[in-house]
């Protein structure tokens, strides 16, 4: 295999990865989006001879909304995985949203 051959095997590898992670956040991830998930750690007490928990309520504010997707940087593939992120999330609320009706529709006949 030439070098060439091989970036783009990389590169079809790295966009299924991101496709996958998409799906698993439920959207699409971009590199940026990956790299902007929040990560909270929470180093140890000090001083350690004393031990001490090492877990801390809180701290840190709350996480803001996502920056808008940039969709000129994604593949069709990411694209594709996108759109089929958004018609089994529509598919979920319209069940949900019978499913509430259903059960107001009984409440209305009970009372």
């Amino acid at each position: 295999m030439s070098d060439t051959d091989n970036i783009k095997a990389l590169e079809t590898r790295v966009t299924n990865l991101e496709s996958a992670v998409g799906q698993i956040l439920g959207g699409a991830a971009t590199r940026a989006a990956l790299y902007s998930l929040p990560i909270h750690a929470d180093p140890a007490s000090w001083p350690w001879i004393f031990g001490g928990g090492g877990v801390r309520g809180g701290g840190g504010g709350g996480i803001p909304d996502p920056a808008p997707t940039d969709f000129s940087r994604l593949s069709s593939s990411q694209l594709e995985s996108s759109l089929h992120s958004i018609n089994s999330e529509k598919a979920r609320l319209a069940s949900l949203e019978a499913q509430v009706t259903q059960q107001m529709d009984r409440l209305k006949k009970k009372g």
